[in-house]
């Protein structure tokens, strides 16, 4: 199993392997390559989905999620369309991820891992860009990690402060998800790093604070985590499968491939527990 660092502090690219096939031993170091790089590139998979979910459950439990279609064959497996549109809303067009955000923060139990499988890619742009959250929180000055640790955020599916459209859902849909209260400083359960928990498109406002000041610290927080220094941006290749960890990072979707080009990705996720 070959390997290659993609950025200078996270994402590797893995090639020579099949991911349908691989043995316990490749798993296993998939894993491993997964925790160090925060995002792992499975180059050169040829899945469909039935295969792509039984794939993707050897890192974790997949779960089914509403908010996106799913494909035919398989119910875990979502579809991400660059002709996405907002079916229950006005019908326009959406950019599904568009802003950064980790998946599943308005859900009280967010999923662990999201996989996303390159069906189609653009000729050029489509990128996906990736933060490292560990990195984030240790650059931070020793006043402000004392200023954060413990405080609390509430999360929702559509929050007042969304800086992206995302689409209507269905009331008895939006009933089973209600608000979320997640650290703002979270620590992972695998490897035991504290990483900045954000999304700036779910979160409503801190525990115990002055709407004022909490969109101001959580502008700051969100500012600083995305400076480049900490990020990473995947340049996609068709056939390419990216698992990345919603605990330590955050990452955001650009629609700036050409016009009547198609982008078509299918996507798992993996459960993942209440953070703490």
């Amino acid at each position: 199993m070959q390997q290659q660092k993609l950025g200078p502090h996270m994402a590797v690219a893995v090639e020579g392997i099949d991911l349908a096939t691989a043995t316990a031993d490749t798993q296993a170091a998939l894993v491993d390559a997964l925790h160090d790089n925060l995002v792992l590139c499975v180059r050169g998979q040829k899945l469909p989905p039935v295969a792509f979910r039984d794939a993707m459950a050897r890192f974790g439990v997949p779960v089914k999620r509403l908010q996106l279609a799913s494909t035919p064959e398989c119910d875990e497996v979502n579809i991400i369309s660059s002709e996405d549109r907002d079916e229950l809303g006005d019908g326009k067009k959406l950019v599904n991820g568009a802003s950064w955000h980790t998946d599943d923060s308005f859900m009280r139990e967010p999923c662990s891992l999201t996989m996303l499988y390159g069906v189609m890619v653009p000729s050029r742009g489509g990128d996906t860009q990736f933060t490292n959250m560990y990195a984030a929180y240790e650059a931070l000055a020793p006043e402000m990690k004392a200023r954060i640790d413990g405080l609390q955020v509430v999360h929702k599916y559509q929050s007042s402060r969304q800086t992206n459209r995302v689409s209507r859902r269905p009331e008895s849909e939006m009933k089973a998800m209600p608000e979320a209260t997640h650290p703002l400083v979270r620590t992972h359960p695998e490897t035991g790093r504290k990483a900045l928990y954000l999304n700036a498109n779910r979160m409503e406002q801190i525990v115990g604070m002055e709407r004022a000041e909490s969109d101001a610290l959580l502008d700051q927080l969100i500012a600083h985590a995305i400076e480049p220094r900490f990020q990473y941006r995947h340049v996609w290749r068709q056939g390419d499968v990216v698992i990345w960890d919603n605990r330590c990072t955050m990452h955001k979707a650009n629609a700036d491939y050409p016009e009547g080009e198609r982008r078509l990705m299918h996507r798992v996720v993996v459960a993942g527990t209440a953070p703490v």
